[in-house]
């Protein structure tokens, strides 16, 4: 029998069509003749291999960047301390809304949330959390400590984007969060929407913030809140 057919790991759609042609000898010889697939097909094969991979660099491929005059918009402008701001929570328990006390907490979540399903960060950021609960604690620690919390993100180098982040964060001199370091649109949205109460200046478009977001505009869903800082 001829090798030159060249399967493949998942079953191939449709048949092979085979013939049979005789020799010299007499004997049968096998000649199997590959049908020509649609690209489809070879699509369809590798849908379940690395899918989360796949979702994720198609999700960063579609991120939008904000322009130079987005980035200093009143919408991303630093929390001032008499800011009352107290987001309320809705029914879709985001992971931010456990951690509004902490602006840093809601840009450290955004970071891991980046490149990773809201299950997995759910599992790391308790421990993360335990271990650096505050942007000082997250400069002193050592790399590898926080590397061994996020290890089962696969997100390694976060660790020292954390880091970064952190010290950024503690400085006075920056006026908007877009000039943290791995704050891009989505962790910008959420710090607008979450800390700050700027939700209204922001359009988010991660699919999770745009739900929350929706919820905001909502008359019944802030009228506990306005009773609160009345």
């Amino acid at each position: 029998m001829d090798a030159d057919v060249n399967l493949s790991r998942g079953e191939l759609p449709g048949s092979l069509v085979k013939s049979i042609k005789k020799s010299r000898s007499g004997n049968k010889k096998i000649a199997a003749h590959v049908v020509k697939l649609s690209p489809y097909f070879n699509k369809v094969s590798n849908v379940n291999e690395d899918s989360s991979i796949l979702s994720h660099k198609k999700r960063k491929a579609n991120s939008p960047q904000l322009t130079a005059a987005e980035k200093r918009s009143e919408a991303y402008r630093r929390k001032t301390p008499d800011n009352p701001w107290k987001p309320p929570r809705s029914p879709f328990n985001l992971l931010q809304e456990d951690h509004v006390h902490d602006p840093w907490r809601v840009l450290v979540i955004c970071m891991l949330l980046n490149c990773t399903t809201g299950l997995q960060a759910a599992r790391a950021i308790p421990n993360l959390f335990n271990l650096c609960p505050t942007a000082e604690m997250a400069t002193k620690v050592a790399t590898e400590e926080i590397e061994k919390v996020i290890k089962g993100l696969g997100l390694l180098k976060r660790a020292r984007m954390i880091q970064r982040l952190s010290q950024e964060y503690l400085d006075d001199s920056w006026t908007h969060v877009t000039q943290l370091h791995g704050v891009g649109k989505y962790g910008a949205d959420a710090y607008a929407i979450f800390c700050t109460g700027k939700w209204e200046q922001v359009k988010p478009i991660d699919h999770m913030l745009v739900k929350y977001w929706n919820f905001l505009h909502k008359p019944e869903s802030l009228s506990s809140e306005k009773d609160c800082i009345m």
